[in-house]
């Protein structure tokens, strides 16, 4: 068997390859006896048919298994030989099987460029790292989200105007043009009054709710967002309308001994320590993530290699998904979703290619550091998945299989791995040290 490679584009090739004439005579000699191995046809034994008859009986038959069985195992084969994964489907040319004639064919995918630079000595990189360990303010803060989770709502029914802690349910209506802004319309939503930030002021949503009692409509205007999901939107201005529907207060539970076995723990003490635990894993988590985020904007900082366009493509539809569903739990309907995205082409376009950056830099590291998924990886992940959409973990795996989705896991999880060992390996220096050195 010979194969030749072309170089179409920086991310491209193209596969020819030649079977010569005798292994095209055992593909279709093997083929012919899968198929007879399961008829009977007159005058024989099932199973007993001469190869030569299978194949003129059901040729059709024969010379597709032939042709796939050939096909597949010659280019596992060169993939192998040459080191390549594609990272896009296979398009085939050619390849029409015919016995005693030598079987030509090519195929074209598209691969990782050749210039990603990676780190030579992955444990010389430095990151800036918050501290992991939750401040006594951070476990307050989740110890009161507990108690918010059991509180329960008392409706204000005297006449007066919201205040700081109430929790409020409006209508509000937000448009520009006469149109519905993505995000800004919405029926019985309930939102908790604060003081702003420091150095920050009220929102002009805030400023309306403020001045209304409830059953009472307001309206004001606002400046889109810069950092709103529809980028034709940003900077315009928005009319709003708001119906202030009910104003209620917060009545948290006593955090003591009956409150802890209300919710399932021996007594308070052991609940405090878990909610520390808890705090901390989270700002574990969260720096974890951050300082992951600045790690990786380091190592590709500079760095301007082709894309994939299969890759790119792929990012941007998981964008325009993870959008249409917050879109869709903001109350649009399908055509208005449509249409915010139609909007937002170019935007999604330049996200899907920030994320194709970041897996092809993760998967060219991988695959330089030999990382691997195992099938029991696999499994392991697909079984958590079968538990948490309560799916049945076999028929699952099958579908996830016969349509292709596996790979997408693996890819995900070699990402995830390469994610890992370029963190675990890099020097956590915490921001004062950064700035001092």
């Amino acid at each position: 068997m010979a194969h030749s490679i072309e170089v179409v584009s920086p991310v491209s090739r193209k596969i020819s390859v030649t079977v010569p004439a005798e292994e095209v005579n055992a593909a279709l000699n093997a083929a012919a006896r899968e198929v007879g191995a399961s008829v009977t046809l007159p005058g024989f034994r099932k199973g007993k048919a001469p190869v030569s008859v299978i194949e003129k009986r059901f040729a059709g038959e024969v010379i597709s298994r032939a042709t796939e069985s050939l096909v597949e195992r010659r280019v596992a084969d060169i993939l192998k030989e040459e080191d390549i994964k594609p990272m896009s489907r296979l398009d085939y040319e050619g390849g029409q099987i015919v016995r005693g004639q030598d079987l030509s064919f090519s195929f074209s995918f598209e691969t990782l460029p050749d210039d990603v630079k990676l780190p030579e000595d992955l444990s010389a990189l430095t990151v800036e790292m918050d501290s992991s360990e939750a401040t006594e303010e951070e476990i307050e803060a989740f110890t009161k989200r507990l108690l918010k989770s059991t509180a329960t709502l008392e409706e204000v029914k005297e006449s007066r105007l919201p205040e700081n802690g109430d929790i409020v349910t409006i209508d509000v209506d937000g448009q520009v043009a006469g149109k519905s802004v993505p995000g800004m319309k919405v029926e019985n939503y309930s939102i908790q009054l604060s003081e702003p930030k420091e150095g920050k002021e009220l929102s002009e949503l805030d400023n309306i709710i403020r001045s209304l009692h409830a059953g009472e409509e307001g309206d004001g205007t606002m400046v889109c967002p810069e950092d709103h999901i529809d980028e034709s939107l940003r900077g315009k201005t928005v009319a709003l309308h708001v119906k202030l529907n009910k104003i209620s207060r917060e009545i948290l539970p006593e955090l003591d001994e009956e409150f802890a076995k209300k919710v399932g723990f021996p007594d308070l003490a052991t609940l405090q320590k878990m909610l520390a635990d808890q705090a901390n894993h989270n700002k574990a988590a969260s720096a974890r993530s951050e300082a992951e985020k600045k790690l990786l904007d380091s190592v590709l900082e500079g760095q301007d290699f082709p894309l994939p366009e299969a890759v790119v493509k792929y990012q941007q539809v998981e964008y325009e998904n993870e959008i249409r569903e917050y879109l869709g739990q903001q109350g649009l309907d399908k055509a208005a979703i449509d249409e915010s995205l139609k909007n937002m082409e170019a935007e999604t376009r330049k996200q899907a290619e920030e994320r194709a950056r970041v897996q092809v830099f993760l998967t060219a590291l991988a695959r330089r550091e030999k990382l691997e998924v195992s099938a029991q990886e696999v499994d392991m992940q697909i079984m958590q998945m079968a538990r948490e959409y309560k799916q049945d973990f076999r028929k699952l795996r099958d579908a996830l299989y016969q349509n292709g989705a596996v790979n997408d896991i693996q890819d995900r999880m070699l990402n995830s791995k390469a994610m890992s060992l370029l963190f675990d390996k890099a020097q956590k220096v915490a921001p004062a040290e950064a700035k001092a050195e």
